[in-house]
């Protein structure tokens, strides 16, 4: 039903790493390639509370803040004849306007506080992007616990019998399907867990 260059079903992989997946499967007109991107709906509402977080904390950053902050500094090194450039890691910054918080910190702050007392609302659903220069772009949304073969091909499935089209689910994902902690907890957690067997 698709193809991939990447890895599915990896054995021994954590649910928490399968939370999208790239991959291509052909239309039912037998013309049409689908150049897709599926994601859990937890990934999507994870996405959605960076985004909002994001925009809180750099708008309480002057412009010289946010250049500061987001400027990436490098420094030429030489790999035989070749020149390749490696980043230089600087001394993360503490604004007042944080609390004397990093932007790191602050945003990490701002999404469990956005996740707590707002959460934004997850629908599953179909979106194609005609601007793709392969195929045609979709990006799919999907309650799932991760993104594995039959995840994929319900979607598939699903993408089909909506007519290959743009589909939104008219009711939000249940608050219980969507996490209660930020990706970075989440990750932390289960790296902590695996530490601990």
């Amino acid at each position: 039903m698709f193809t991939s260059h990447q890895v599915l079903d990896e054995p021994g992989r954590p649910a928490l790493y399968n939370q999208w997946f790239d991959f291509v499967f052909p239309g039912l007109d037998g013309r049409t390639i689908w150049n897709a991107e599926i994601i859990t709906a937890r990934k999507d509402f994870w996405d959605k509370v960076e985004a909002i977080a994001w925009d809180r904390a750099t708008a309480l950053m002057s412009e010289e803040d946010r250049e500061e902050e987001f400027r990436m500094d490098v420094v030429p090194i030489f790999v035989g004849r070749h020149k390749i450039y490696r980043s230089v890691q600087r001394k993360k910054q503490r604004y007042p306007a944080f609390g004397d918080l990093t932007f790191r910190e602050y945003e990490e702050q701002l999404k469990a506080q956005i996740i707590a007392n707002e959460p934004p609302a997850v629908h599953e659903r179909f979106k194609s992007d005609r601007t793709y220069r392969y195929g045609i772009g979709v990006k799919l949304v999907v309650d799932a616990e991760e993104i594995d073969q039959a995840a994929v091909e319900a979607a598939i499935e699903r993408f089909r019998v909506a007519g290959e089209g743009d589909w939104t689910a008219p009711t939000p994902v249940p608050r219980e399907r969507v996490p209660a902690e930020t990706e970075n907890a989440a990750l932390a957690a289960l790296k902590d867990n695996s530490l601990a067997t």
